[in-house]
């Protein structure tokens, strides 16, 4: 009798159901349909809709069996769970950077220039640019896009960066200290790393040269001498204090760190008509379009990175790093010109490292034409080398002399007139060959044993 009853039950609830109860229709814009591949999933207010209106029809009868809410709210509340543990573990992995960081195919860069230049990171340029704050001294953003250059400085350009963390050693303390001394953030220095690796020898395809990569007209406008005897663009300590100057004057003309270093990478006049195209003054969202060049839009995700793993390199797999000396030296200054094997001589040292502690020197002399030179000696050899200076009898007996060319006149005959090799008249005047033409002028330098015939 009971299983007739519960049959009968059974077969009358689905028309009471799909007909109504008490002359209530459901109605069907309210009962959310089963979802159809690709359609979204229930949102919580389509499921408070959906217990109101059962809620109602459980007073008089129980559907418990039919529908089974506490099921699915289980389910709900697991996916919820699952969503939250995806987070925290999301967010652990962000927090904590891996100490072995896999390769990842990297930019193509040219090998040959002493700068990562990038042809094509389409890769990179896709990732969202979500924000995570750490502590530093200027706002540091870590997203995807700067996760791909540690993978790419700790895989593919691994050794560039051991090399250029090694040579951090020589450099940054000066560095940080101009840029303090100037009021800057000295994260800057990481700049540097990113423009040259540090190398004050560096140059580009773009004929940019030294630790900050200063093109020619630049270096000028920021005070640094240009010419056939020095580049004071290869110069470490004065070429900081033009790009400090450079880069205060970009975050004073666009207001923030960001743009200032993709200013200095580009130029003001690119970024601010890429910002003026673009119509936004946040770096993240100007780089997601094409107005600027992939290696701009890349440059402050790179610059971040650099920074990452060049103040934490332990935590990311750099661990062994001889790190260079910091550079120490005498200053002396030089009223007359001097060849930099006499004054290697005279300091007791050798001309590679009069070289290395002063790279702007183009040629194995001091300037001839600038009186006052100051020259870079090692630590603890200044006052060995002036005494030496005035106790040398043809130490000040240097003398530069201007030679105007005249009809007739050749390299060699013009040699021979001072008791010269032509050669050395080509390496002062810095002359690729022998051709001279009437009217120049020729630099030549007389010492105590070179007099003119």
């Amino acid at each position: 009798m009971t299983s007739l009853f519960l049959f009968c039950f059974l077969a009358w609830l689905p028309a009471l159901f799909f007909s109504g109860c008490a002359g209530t229709v459901l109605p069907s814009t309210q009962m959310p349909q089963p979802a159809e591949s690709g359609d979204k999933p229930l949102t919580d207010l389509d499921m408070a809709r959906l217990r109101s209106l059962l809620d109602k029809y459980a007073e008089k009868q129980d559907f418990s069996i039919l529908f089974p809410i506490a099921q699915v709210e289980k389910k709900e509340e697991e996916k919820a769970e699952e969503r939250s543990e995806t987070a925290e573990k999301l967010a652990q992995v962000a927090e904590d950077a891996p100490t072995e960081i896999q390769e990842a195919p990297g930019p193509k860069a040219d090998d040959q220039l002493l700068g990562l230049w990038q042809k094509d990171v389409d890769q990179a340029m896709q990732q969202p640019p979500g924000r995570r704050k750490i502590q530093f001294s200027i706002p540091v953003v870590e997203n995807e896009r700067v996760r791909y250059f540690v993978d790419y400085f700790c895989g593919k350009k691994r050794g560039f960066f051991e090399t250029a963390l090694a040579r951090s050693g020589r450099y940054i303390p000066m560095m940080a200290a101009i840029l303090q001394e100037e009021g800057l953030p000295e994260d800057l220095v990481y700049l540097s790393l990113i423009e040259s690796g540090f190398s004050p020898l560096a140059f580009s395809r773009a004929k940019a040269v030294g630790p900050w990569q200063f093109i020619h007209s630049t270096g000028l406008r920021y005070g640094l001498k240009i010419n056939g005897w020095v580049d004071e663009r290869r110069d470490p300590v004065k070429s900081t204090r033009a790009a400090a100057a450079y880069l205060k004057d970009l975050h004073l003309q666009f207001g923030e760190w960001f743009l200032a270093a993709a200013a200095y990478n580009a130029g003001e006049r690119k970024l601010e008509q890429a910002m003026h195209r673009s119509q936004t003054d946040d770096f993240w969202h100007l780089s997601q379009k094409t107005y600027l060049k992939s290696e701009t839009r890349n440059y402050v995700p790179k610059f971040i990175a650099a920074a990452l793993v060049a103040s934490m390199p332990e935590k990311y797999g750099f661990g062994e790093i001889a790190y260079e000396s910091p550079i120490e030296y005498d200053e002396v200054v030089l009223e007359k010109p001097l060849r930099l094997e006499t004054i290697a001589q005279l300091a007791k040292t050798t001309v590679k490292v009069i070289k290395e502690l002063n790279p702007a020197l183009l040629r194995n002399v001091t300037p001839p034409n600038e009186t006052g030179f100051v020259l870079r000696l090692p630590a603890g050899s200044g006052e060995t080398f002036a005494q030496a200076y005035a106790l040398s009898p043809d130490s000040g007996k240097l003398k530069v002399v201007t030679h105007k060319v005249k009809k007739g006149e050749t390299l060699l005959s013009i040699a021979k007139t001072y008791g010269q090799r032509v050669s050395q008249l080509m390496e002062l005047n810095g002359l690729r060959n022998r051709q001279v033409r009437v009217g120049q002028d020729l630099i030549v330098i007389l010492d105590g044993t070179l007099k003119k015939r």
